[in-house]
């Protein structure tokens, strides 16, 4: 790996270590799970598509805003895939979101919300 590559990954390493928790949080509250194994699942494959886009991500302002992006499409995929279409009713509702942020399921790298 070159000196670039390297720090990207240690950047990336110092990011997962400060926001971990709080995405972890935000899944188990927004999806309504409790079981520990499921949203860890979830939040890993948040981070994993974070990493697809860090290049965006490090070059946000607020990376918050980017990762509630990256999170939503995530949190009504599951929601979607466990019919809990109360539950998914209920965050557009509160939420008060695009429709484009969760009915096309999880982002790919080509695939972000603006």
């Amino acid at each position: 790996m070159s000196d670039t590559q390297n720090d990207a990954v240690e950047l990336f390493e110092q990011f997962i270590d400060l926001y971990f928790a709080s995405v972890y949080s935000a899944v188990s509250r927004l999806t309504g799970l409790t079981e520990q194994h499921a949203i860890e699942a979830i939040t890993l494959d948040i981070f994993v598509n974070l990493w697809k886009n860090s290049e965006t991500l490090f070059s946000e302002v607020r990376p918050p805003a980017f990762i509630y992006k990256i999170m939503l499409p995530h949190i009504f995929a599951y929601l979607q895939e466990h019919e809990s279409e109360n539950r998914a009713q209920l965050l557009k509702d509160i939420l008060l979101i695009d429709p484009a942020h969760y009915e096309k399921g999880a982002p790919s790298t080509t695939d972000l919300p603006d």
